[in-house]
């Protein structure tokens, strides 16, 4: 049986804009993280946990983003994996990195 890969961890891998292109909101999870638009707690998607060096440690922030935006990266994410996984190309069922991005993808059109 294949490892599996919760949405909440897809969601986590996704690329994000460069840290030092952020707003102090989109740092904060206030506002989206690509786009920048105001978030709710009914709007808002969790990118999950995310580390930056910083001098002397490690700095932990949460990025937020709004729906449209994490469905449109997760299906990025998909499509650009897919296109590259030979796992996915026989049965995309058995990928854990394929099935959660579909997944994260559900995720974010709730």
């Amino acid at each position: 049986m294949p490892e599996t890969m919760s949405a909440t961890q897809a969601l986590a891998m996704l690329p994000l804009p460069e840290f030092h292109t952020l707003s102090q909101d989109q740092t904060r999870g206030i506002t989206c993280a690509f786009d920048g638009v105001g978030l709710s707690p009914a709007t808002a998607v969790s990118l999950g946990e995310r580390s930056l060096r910083r001098v002397g440690g490690r700095v932990s922030w949460f990025p937020r983003a709004c729906r449209r935006c994490a469905l449109e990266q997760a299906m990025n994410a998909l499509v650009a994996h897919s296109q590259t996984c030979e796992q996915c190309v026989d049965d995309s069922n058995l990928c854990p990195t394929g099935s959660g991005l579909v997944r994260a993808v559900r995720e974010a059109r709730r």
